[in-house]
Order: C-alpha cells, then structure tokens, then sequence
C-alpha cells in the first residue's frame, strides 16, 4: 500500500484544532481582539470558534482613534451575540496621546451593558482619561470581580452595586474620586481602594467612612482624603494593608479605631500600616492581642518617645516572624532641623521604657530606610534592649 506524503513524515494533521472548544478559547484567552478574530481563517474548525471566545480584553492603544475602537468593538461584539463571557477587560487611553476622549460613560455604557447581559463574571474599565460617572446601576447575579479605574464612587453607586450583583465578591477602585460614607456589604471578599491624585476636587469635608464587610478577607486602602477610617465588623479578615496620611482625619482628636478593631480579628496574619498622622498613637494602647499576625509592616509614625508604640504592638503580637519599618526621608530631615522634632525623640534607655520581652517568632527585622538616616542607630538600640530573643536585623538605605 502506497503511504501519503503526511503519513510517510509520520503527521497526524492539525492536532490543535482537534482540541475540545474550552481548551481552545483558554489559547484564545492569551490573544488580542485582532488576534482572535483573524483565527476564522485558520481552518474550518476555528470559523466558528471565535465568536464564542469568553475572555475579551481591548486596549485603546491597538486603535489610531476612537472612532476606529467604536467601530470595531461595537462590530464584534454584534457577531458574537450573548454568548457567555467570563472576562471582559476595557482600556481607554484616548484623551492624552491622542485628540479623541472619552469624557461621558454614556460612551462606552453599550460594551458594559453587552458583557453584563453576556454574564460575565470579571469585569474591568481602566480609563486613563478625564474622572467618569457612572449614571446607571450594575446588575448581574454573575459578576463576582470589578475593578474601575477613575471613576467618581460613591454612596449611591456602591449600595446598588452590592444589592444589584449579589454575588460580588472582589471590587476594586483604583485612582477613584472616593465619596462613600458606608461601605457595607456581607458578600465581598477582596477590597482594593486608592483615591485621584487630584485632590482638588475634594472639598466635600470630612465624613467618616465606614467600614462593616464580616467576610472580607483582603483589604488595601491607601490615601482616602476627607474620610475618617472607621470599621465597624471586618472580622473575617486575613491581610490588611491601610496607608493613610494628614488628609484623611479632621484632626488627631478624631475616634479612629482601626488599630483597636484590626487586633481582635482572630484571622489576622498579616498587617500593613502606614500612616502619617498622630491620630493612631492613642488608638495603639487600645489595642488587644494579634494572636495570629506573623507579618507586621509599620511607617515611621509608630517610632515616637522612644518607639513605644512600637514596642507596644511588638508585646501583643505573639507570634510575629517579620517586622519591615518604612522610613521616609521626610522623617529623616527632621532630625537636622532642631526646631522640628525628630520622629525618635532623645536615646532612651532601657530603663527609661519599659521592661524587656520575649519575640521568640520574630526572627528577621527589615529597615528600609533613606541613606544616612541618623535615626537608626536608636531604633536599632532600642529594639536591641527591649526584645530579649535573638532577631536578625538588616537596613536597607535607598
């Protein structure tokens, strides 16, 4: 018998498009828009396989202008119908290297409506551009991620967001003009809140925001201006990470709980705390036990008379590993300015603190801090003095 040319060189044919449909779609999930589209020529197996793709992830920078995007965008996703998607991913950066813009959701509200009606279950609107609000309510009992970037949150939204997809369990607002007083749902699991660098557009006045999720688990917050940081039940929690700074409370005579409330959370293990506000010192003898923390990361705020605060949280951290200090070089510059005080005030001695304890878990101490900071060797020292257990300590000048 006379073999064929493929036999004879030992081919099978085209093994790929011999795979079932969701292993093609994960392939397709690694292409772009163009990409996936052009594989309808591959072969008659792919014609059709395309539309059904369920991850769409389109950036504005594959597009000369936006009427282009809008034309294909709106042309795909007219193909494709309502079929499931999983994944849809919109990033606009029209508006700063180019004359087109995006200043009104109503622009991109059909894309957004289209995946939510697709029930997709990740859902992402990264706008480089102008801060958008968003005039309707998300609906979807699929939707389990969310990430906006500059967009302009607030209590309306958030309350619709949780009722209107119940099922919600990571939300992330990164760059956002933040305006929530409650922030209260029983279903999220991941939060990830970081406020516009442009700060002129707060002038709302100070309101606490309030936090009460029982079943989050991670949470990140950094630089919320005009808001007093309240929790009220995140007891679920397993790592935490709070930057905050002078804009975040009226005064120091603020009700700040956030240290009191995060050292009863049994499933604690890891924190990060930056703060560059005084309101925390009183706060931090509140405080009860961290019985499972093994992480504990701290700026410069907690090394005042003598590190106490410190020491303080070091005593009822019971099982701390690793202890990272972040230090900044404005703290630093104080310390050559004697009308300002310096974050360490004076050398303390041993005596003039407290007696010494035992970190028995607390192997490994990283200070990263500015080159020259005069501030180490006292810190340094009274670590030394405090904690009787042998701990690695390395600095890390930048």
């Amino acid at each position: 018998m006379i073999k064929s040319k493929s036999e004879r060189h030992g081919s099978t044919g085209d093994r790929i498009s011999a795979l079932p449909d969701d292993l093609l779609h994960h392939v397709m999930s690694f292409l772009t828009p163009w990409e996936i589209v052009q594989t309808c020529l591959l072969s008659r197996r792919w014609r059709n396989v395309w539309v059904s793709a369920r991850c769409l992830s389109i950036d504005s920078d594959q597009f000369s202008t936006l009427r282009q995007l809008k034309k294909f965008l709106d042309n795909l996703l007219l193909d494709r119908g309502y079929t499931a998607l999983h994944t849809f991913w919109l990033r606009i950066n029209f508006g700063i290297f180019y004359p087109d813009s995006i200043d009104d959701y109503c622009q991109i509200r059909p894309w957004v409506c289209h995946a939510l009606r697709s029930n997709v279950q990740v859902l992402g609107i990264v706008h480089h551009g102008e801060i958008l609000t968003i005039g309707n309510a998300f609906t979807s009992s699929y939707l389990k991620r969310l990430q906006l970037r500059n967009f302009d949150v607030d209590d309306w939204f958030v309350k619709k967001l949780f009722s209107g997809c119940p099922n919600l369990e990571e939300l992330e607002l990164i760059c956002c003009f933040v305006n929530i007083i409650k922030f209260s749902s029983t279903k999220l699991q991941r939060s990830t809140v970081t406020t516009t660098d442009d700060r002129s557009i707060s002038c709302l006045g100070f309101e606490d925001m309030v936090i009460d999720m029982p079943k989050l688990v991670s949470l990140d917050i950094k630089e919320v201006p005009d808001r007093n940081l309240y929790f009220v039940d995140v007891s679920s929690l397993e790592t935490a990470s709070v930057c905050i700074d002078e804009s975040s409370f009226a005064s120091s005579q603020v009700d700040c709980n956030v240290l009191s409330a995060l050292s009863n959370i049994t499933s604690l293990r890891s924190l990060s705390l930056t703060v560059r506000h005084k309101v925390l010192e009183r706060d931090v003898l509140r405080c009860a036990k961290f019985n499972s923390l093994t992480t504990l990361s701290l700026g410069e705020w907690c090394l005042g008379s003598g590190c106490s605060s410190l020491l303080h949280l070091l005593q009822r951290s019971p099982k701390i590993q690793k202890l990272i200090l972040h230090l900044t070089d404005v703290g630093a510059s104080q310390c050559d300015h004697p009308e300002q005080h310096a974050v360490v005030v004076g050398d303390p001695t041993c005596s003039e603190t407290q007696r010494p304890f035992n970190c028995e878990n607390l192997k490994k101490i990283e200070i990263n801090c500015p080159l020259g900071d005069k501030r180490i060797h006292v810190i340094v020292r009274i670590l030394y003095e405090n904690i009787n257990s042998p701990t690695e300590i390395n600095i890390m000048s930048h």
